[in-house]
């Protein structure tokens, strides 16, 4: 049986409110937890230091700063024909292009991670984070 090491890996997490349209960053040095949930799954904002919040995970770029498609099974990274949408914006109607996107699943190879508050907690987000 083969042991699988998982390594303490320092992510970025980018924190948006819908509510008053602000971004918030946050260093998170343990994303552990984090590994193998995919874009749209729910988080506890205990994870992130917002006790009380919750969270779901809009998307992401791995350390080369490839995004994450949420269209794409699994944690590689693979290259895709591409009409539009995330990781390619066509200038010409119709224009496809082959190029290199992530998995909707986080791994140790993701670096930044976009998540958007879906419920709030009793103290406001700029006392917990200090912004």
């Amino acid at each position: 049986m083969a042991v699988i090491e998982v390594r303490k890996m320092a992510v970025r997490v980018v924190i948006s409110d819908p509510n008053t349209g602000k971004a918030y960053q946050v260093e998170l040095k343990d994303a552990g937890k984090l590994i193998g949930k995919k874009i749209g799954d729910a988080v506890e904002g205990d994870l992130l230091g917002l006790p009380g919040y919750a969270v779901m995970i809009t998307g992401g770029s791995d350390r080369d700063g490839f995004p994450m498609r949420s269209d794409l099974p699994g944690m590689q990274r693979k290259r895709l024909l591409l009409a539009g949408g995330v990781g390619y914006r066509p200038r010409v109607k119709g224009q496809k292009r082959r190029k290199s996107v992530c998995g909707r699943e986080i791994s140790q190879n993701i670096s930044q991670i976009n998540v958007k508050i879906t419920e709030y907690g009793a103290k406001p987000i700029e006392e917990l984070l200090k912004a």
